[in-house]
């Protein structure tokens, strides 16, 4: 081994001892919630190491969900740690750690930035449709013709590609709204998006590689790729969606981006065309992939509807490069766990295995009612009535933002069911957050969709779970949250 590569391995090793020593002191509680962490340059001194060191150290924790980076104030413990934060905890006194690193990495990486435990609250959670608006009647007639028939097969083992009749639906449905033409021999239904991210993950990254994800972004997203063992590198994202070149700058040989080019999360900004001619093109030179989260772009309130990246994809140069995934959680139900991804043809098959090996496939059963009530004509008037009534909730939350709460500032919200608002520079936006659950109101703190230092300090609101009439009450609750906080 040459000296460079010793310094590199013992620069690294360097790092990890540094950030194992403040994740430890943090999971004992000796560093508690909410406590700011010495300067790096300070804590490099006193360990005897560089001070990149501490700070690589520290922007690992800040990834992992340990630490939350406040511009200009410094870096804090973070008072909302990781859904398995404890796993450090033994079976016994002596033994050895329960789970493997890779376990413990993964079960640490947060679902979301809504604190976890304690009574589920959906009033103004981020990205969550309308249960009030589920059509459970017309549901419930297609469930009862599916049971009548109830084919033999259907109690088999699932399809592991998802069933055929509901794969012709959804490429009609793709067909007539997104304007995407999809062969349904390369649609597989999945189990929510979820599932089609971590399965093209491991179908076309190793562990150890590096992708791209948006900045700020899906946190969901980028904890599908990190259980993959997949090391995401954050690109910045403004108001015209991903920066393409910043991407190639800071890892032009990443071998996947992961990206929402119609509505990011959770700004909402939407990729331009010349970024996406960058993207693609960047795709098909360097042979990686774009995997597309499509989630929820039925939902536009200004402009004119985006086309899907694949669409754009088919009639720019038809490289095949780009994987799209949808869902049936933001127009249905989340408990649906119904989802879909058009696959380039060469990574179907295996895609199918992969998943095959994962869960064998989604409920036949719930599949056959879903392709029923797309068949019969039902779908896209419920999402023409779930838009009406979204756009009146989004306009009747700005408004009562607006005569109410005067310390939150809207950004524009082009589309998404969720919007954000802007804080004073200082504001404790994680304790604000908790203040508002303690008063009924499940927003999220903007901070926690950076993997590094926020931009901004801010809040995101749910407006699809905030009916008319509730919008004036929850922008009072949120105000006095803000004054808590």
């Amino acid at each position: 081994m040459d000296n460079q590569s010793s310094q590199t391995t013992l620069d690294h090793s360097r790092q990890t001892a540094v950030f194992e020593r403040l994740r430890g002191g943090i999971l004992a509680g000796t560093l508690a919630p909410g406590v700011r962490l010495p300067a790096s340059r300070h804590l490099a001194e006193e360990l005897g190491v560089a001070r990149q060191t501490v700070v690589l150290a520290y922007e690992r924790l800040a990834a992992e969900g340990y630490v939350r980076a406040r511009m200009g104030s410094g870096t804090y413990v973070a008072t909302d740690l990781p859904d398995a934060a404890p796993l450090p905890a033994r079976a016994a006194a002596g033994t050895a750690q329960v789970l493997s690193r890779r376990g413990a990495a993964i079960a640490a990486t947060p679902m979301s930035a809504l604190s976890p435990g304690g009574p589920e609250i959906t009033l103004l959670a981020p990205g969550v449709p309308a249960n009030d608006m589920f059509p459970a009647a017309a549901w419930a007639r297609e469930t009862a013709r599916v049971l009548r028939a109830l084919p033999t097969q259907y109690l088999g083992y699932p399809d592991p590609q998802g069933l055929p009749e509901l794969r012709s639906e959804i490429a009609a449905h793709l067909a007539a709204t997104r304007g995407l033409i999809a062969d349904p021999g390369q649609i597989v239904v999945t189990t929510g998006t979820q599932q089609a991210l971590r399965v093209a993950a491991d179908l076309v990254l190793d562990p150890g590689e590096p992708a791209w994800v948006e900045e700020p972004g899906y946190i969901a997203g980028r904890g599908a790729l990190i259980a993959s063992g997949v090391v995401p590198v954050p690109v910045p994202s403004d108001e015209d969606g991903l920066d393409v070149a910043a991407g190639i700058r800071l890892a032009a040989t990443a071998r996947l981006a992961l990206i929402a080019p119609s509505h990011a999360t959770p700004l909402g900004g939407a990729l331009t065309i010349g970024r996406r001619i960058a993207l693609l093109d960047w795709a098909a030179q360097a042979g990686v992939w774009v995997l597309e989260d499509d989630c929820d772009s039925e939902f536009r309130w200004s402009g004119k509807p985006l086309p899907p990246l694949a669409a754009l994809d088919a009639t720019h140069g038809a490289t095949g490069r780009v994987i799209y995934c949808g869902t049936f959680s933001k127009t249905l139900a989340p408990a649906l766990r119904l989802g879909f991804a058009v696959m380039p043809a060469p990574l179907t098959a295996a895609f199918v295995r992969v998943r095959a090996l994962t869960d064998r496939g989604p409920a036949t059963l719930q599949q056959a009612v879903l392709a029923a009530f797309m068949r019969a004509g039902l779908l896209a008037p419920h999402i023409r009535r779930m838009r009406t009534e979204y756009a009146r909730r989004r306009i009747a939350l700005l408004e009562a933002l607006r005569r109410y709460c005067a310390q939150a500032t809207p950004l524009a919200a082009p589309g998404g069911l969720h919007l954000v608002v802007t804080l004073a520079p200082g504001s404790h936006e994680e304790q604000i957050a908790r203040a508002a659950r303690e008063r009924g109101l499940a927003v999220a703190p903007l901070g926690a969709y950076f993997s590094g230092t926020p931009a901004m300090c801010g809040l995101v609101l749910g407006f699809a779970t905030c009916p008319v009439a509730l919008a004036g009450d929850a922008a009072r609750r949120l105000a006095a949250a803000i004054r808590a906080g």
